[in-house]
Order: C-alpha cells, then structure tokens, then sequence
C-alpha cells in the first residue's frame, strides 16, 4: 500500500527522470512531500511557476527523456502556462503535475456552465491547457493514478513530442492505493506501411533524378527521431547542400562541405541565395514555418518541387507553402529505407551546384573585419564566444538580437549544443533554459547569451542560478534596451522609439547591483580587445557568473542576401 503522491513521485524516478522542477504550494502539500520523501528524485526550486517548464523544456531536449513540473492549484497552474505554451510550440515532452483543491470543490467536477471558481485558489486548469497539450486530464479517481501516468507519458514521448498535464486534487494526492491492483493504460502501435513508405521514398529519388540543384532543409525532428546518424549518411551519400532551421544548426559543424548554415528570414548571407536558385527542396523534420519561408512564403523558387518528410499530419497540410509530395513518417523509419534504397539509384552528377553554393559560402561570409571594433558589436563578441568554447559548452540565447546573432553566428565546430526558442523566441527564456540544462548535464558549462532587456522578464531565477551554483555563465547584452525592436520600429514607424530605447531614460540596470544582489559574480566587458581574455578567464572557472557585455545600441541584424542584390 502506498500513499498516491509517494506512488508518483516513484513512477517518474522509474521513467529514468532524476530531477523534477517545482515551485511548492499548499494545493500540492501531498505531492511536494511525495518529491521530499523520495530520495532517488533532485528538486530545483524555481522563483517563478512561469519558469519551471522552460526549465523542464531544456531538461527534455537536451536528455531526449522527460522533464517534470510540479505546481499547486490556482495561480500556481495559471502562472505555469506560459512555460507550457513554449514546450507545446517547440515539441517538448513535459509533463507538468499540478496541485488542485479536494475533488468535491473544483468548478471541473461542480459542471455548472459559468461558474469561475469554487475552492480556495482553485481553477478549472485542465479546461485551460487542453488545447495546448497532448493530454490533459484531472485524476479523480486514485486507482486511476497509474493509467494517466503511463498514457501522458506514452504522449509526451510519442509522435511528434508535447507537453500533458495532470491535475490531482488533495484528497486524491493523500489517498492510499494497492500497487498491485492500479488500473493500467493499454496503448496502441501505429503500425507503419512498410510498402506506402517505400513507394513514397521511390517518388522523392523519382524527383532527385529530375533535379540539377537539389537542397535538404533540416530540423529539429532529426534529433528528436534518434536519426542523427542515419542522417549523416544520407548526406555523405547524396553529396548535396544542406540548410537548417533554427532548431537543428547543431547537428553538424558549418565546415562541413554540405552544411550551408541557417536559412531563413534570419539566416545566413547567402543561404537565401541557394533557397531561392534550388529546384528541388527535400525538407527532413523541418515545418518550414514563416520565418524560414518569409512573410510572403517566397523563399523558394516558385518553379522548385517540394517533397517534406514530417511525423505531423497537421503540418502537411497547413497554407502556405505548395508541398508537391508530402509524407507523414517518423524519422527513424524513413531515413532507413531511403539509405537501403540508395544504392542501387543512379542519381545526377550534383557536383556543380555543390560548386556554386560553395562559391557562396567562402564569398559572403558572416563575420568580416569591419565588425572588430568598439563599440563592441554583437556577431564579433558571438563569434569570439563560439570560437573559445569547446565540447564541453551549451550554448542557451534569449529572444530579439541575442536569438537572431546566436543563430547566425555560431559554427558548433567542436560538437557544442543549443538550446533556445525556436516558435516564440519569447525574451526572459535564457536564464530558465540554462538552469534546465546544467540540472540536465551537470558536466556541461552553460554560455546564456541574453539582452539587458529580456533579463528583467525572468530576473527572479539568478536567485535560483545562484543559489544551486549552476556553472552558467550568463552574458548580458547591455545595448539600451531592445535593439531588434528599435530596428523593426526604424524600418515601420519611421524611427519612433516606445518602449525599446531605455538608455535614453536611464532605465537600463546597474548590472553589477543586480549581480551582487544575487551573489553572483561580476565581469565587465567593453571593449573588442579584451574580449579573448576575459572569456577565456570566465569560462576557466567553475560555478555561475553575471558578465556585463557593452554592445553598440545601433546593432543592425544582418538579412540574407536576394538574387537581386547581387
């Protein structure tokens, strides 16, 4: 016999999770001590209800397991959507645990159309996330607690990866249950078609052999399918230019001869120039989202055919780009028989237009002499900080100029991975992010690059960086406030600043208070010749560290080039 939140707590220690993120409530006294008595489970205890799944998020990502939140009832479930929103729109595999009133008090149970709230601090949560998560239920029986553990997990983890969520009431978390009698979740296989994917996988070499210019768009999906392997040699073998979206770049280094950088509205120079001339675009876990196609759906040719590979059905069919050969498979499944297939496809002679991506890449590089200066300016200080790291780094970026330098700027030459936002790009998600991933590999040094004001978002957490001594080293981008928004504002509203010019105001921090204020160690970086040096100093030493990172306020963000423009 067994209390319902001890039986939780040890469940997610079995599905090989170590480290929960929390933030302790009255609605989940039960479950919090359910974490409390277990002494195979970590707890890191964030500031913020916001802040735990982005935490969990990086947990997730960057294991390939499960990341666990718990929350109480109320505002505590309310505060922990936005944190929610963000594994949902990046295919995290969360499972976020909340604690809800006694079951005979919710407005769930109550079924009275219009009725807000019933117990003390309770909210009807689960109606809340519904649409936002794979699954999503209140657990009012405790004999059912086994059967929604295992089917949120078999959704979280199957398919294309999202977040669930379980609401426990109190007298459920405390209630006592048999083990041996806990109902249990039968799930289903979706059994592939072996001969459809074949005879899909021979239509894409059908186009491969009518195609001069053929380029991979590469995502995320690649990792999350276990398929990194599989995908190199697809590469090696077909010899042809790949692009990366923002959430893959790290699966090979830039100086591969086939890696042709980040593309899209943010990408690389030249990436946009070989989008645009390719007439054959093969997309492998990628969702071709707007800002990779741009806000007119243009990025490619529109005499290009376009065959996509993705798990989500809703993907393959959303407006927008024309696909011509869609095929809903997972990764796994399908790298292999196109690799077995192969080989005995007498494919084009694509060495030429290899050749002139080549010729675009050495021609239009990213990082050129005039950007060594003071004030510093952000694509030297990234490159510098990509150049100086090592296997041993992650590398975590907030929203705005941070995300869009980071994701131009960073080569992964030596086998350094990423986290950061790929649908939101939300600001205040650096430092959360970072604390996910140095709980996820505590051997790991994290490099957080964020902006002085994405910073304020999510302040709170250097407490909880500092207080677990996370070997984060967090960069603060001082630039007067938001840089990416003053650009869109020059360029739409004719250079009025509202809102985004706070150095003007002297609304920017005195960021060595704010460090000293949270224990933390103080840099200061202000000039490009001493960039090498103190990088070097601060990464050397353990544990966590602020650095102060003055940029120049009128950082423009470089846009990939357009035929017509060269």
């Amino acid at each position: 016999m067994t209390r319902v939140a001890d039986y939780i707590a040890d469940f997610i220690y079995k599905q090989g999770v170590k480290d929960v993120f929390m933030l302790s409530g009255g609605g989940s006294i039960y479950l919090d001590d359910g974490v409390a008595r277990n002494k195979n489970l970590n707890y890191i205890c964030a500031r913020n209800e916001a802040t735990a799944p982005m935490m969990a998020e990086a947990y997730a990502r960057l294991t390939g397991n499960l990341g666990v939140v718990y929350v109480t009832t109320g505002p505590g479930g309310a505060n922990a959507v936005s944190g929610l929103a963000e594994a949902w729109v990046d295919s995290a595999p969360i499972l976020i645990i909340s604690g809800q009133v006694e079951k005979n008090r919710t407005t769930f149970n109550a079924r009275i159309r219009g009725l807000r709230t019933l117990g003390i601090q309770e909210l009807n949560i689960i109606d809340i996330v519904s649409s936002i998560t794979k699954y999503a239920a209140i657990v009012n029986d405790p004999d059912t607690i086994r059967y929604h553990l295992e089917k949120s997990i078999y959704f979280a983890k199957s398919g294309r990866k999202g977040p669930v969520w379980l609401d426990i009431p109190l007298d459920v978390q405390s209630a006592i249950v048999d083990e041996e009698k806990l109902e249990m979740f039968h799930h289903w296989e979706d059994k592939i078609d072996s001969k459809v994917l074949e005879l899909s996988i021979e239509k894409i070499f059908e186009l491969l052999k009518n195609s001069s210019r053929p380029l991979i768009i590469a995502g995320q999906g690649i990792r999350m399918a276990g398929a990194i392997d599989d995908f190199k040699k697809l590469v090696e073998r077909l010899n042809i230019p790949v692009i990366f979206s923002r959430l893959g770049q790290d699966i090979l280094p830039f100086s591969n001869k086939n890696n042709f950088g980040h593309g899209g509205m943010h990408g690389s120079r030249f990436t946009g120039l070989i989008m645009k001339q390719s007439d054959l675009i093969i997309g492998l876990g990628s969702r071709l989202a707007i800002p990779f196609v741009g806000n007119n759906l243009d990025g490619f040719s529109d005499n290009a055919k376009l065959a996509m590979v993705d798990i989500d059905e809703a993907e393959l069919k959303k407006p927008g780009v024309k696909i011509d050969l869609a095929i809903q498979a997972d990764l796994k499944k399908a790298l292999p028989v196109f690799l077995s297939k192969l080989s005995a496809i007498n494919l084009p002679d694509y060495s030429q237009w290899l050749e002139m991506c080549k010729n675009y890449k050495e021609k239009y590089p990213l990082i050129i002499p005039e950007f060594k200066r003071n004030l510093i300016d952000l694509y030297y200080f990234v490159s510098r900080l990509d150049a100086l790291s090592g296997q041993n780094n992650i590398f975590v970026n907030d929203a705005g100029s941070s995300n869009f330098v980071s994701g131009q700027a960073l080569k992964f030459e030596k086998g350094q991975r990423e986290i950061t936002s790929g649908a939101f790009a939300s600001m205040g998600l650096a430092i959360p992010l970072a604390i996910g991933c140095a709980t996820a590999d505590k051997d790991k040094q994290i490099l957080a690059v964020t902006g002085d004001g994405s910073l304020e978002l999510n302040i709170q957490e250097l407490k909880t960086m500092s207080f677990y001594k996370k070997n984060i080293k967090l960069f603060v981008i001082n630039n007067g406030g938001y840089v990416s928004i003053r650009n869109t504002q020059d360029a739409l509203c004719e250079g009025r600043y509202i809102n985004s010019d706070q150095a003007s105001c002297n609304e920017v921090l005195d960021f060595q208070k704010v460090a000293a204020a949270f224990n933390l160690p103080y840099f200061n970086i202000q000039n490009y010749e001493e960039i090498d040096s103190k990088i070097s100093e601060i990464i050397s030493q353990p544990g966590p560290a602020f650095i102060e990172v003055v940029c120049d306020n009128k950082q423009k963000i470089i846009k990939p080039l357009k035929i017509e423009t060269i």
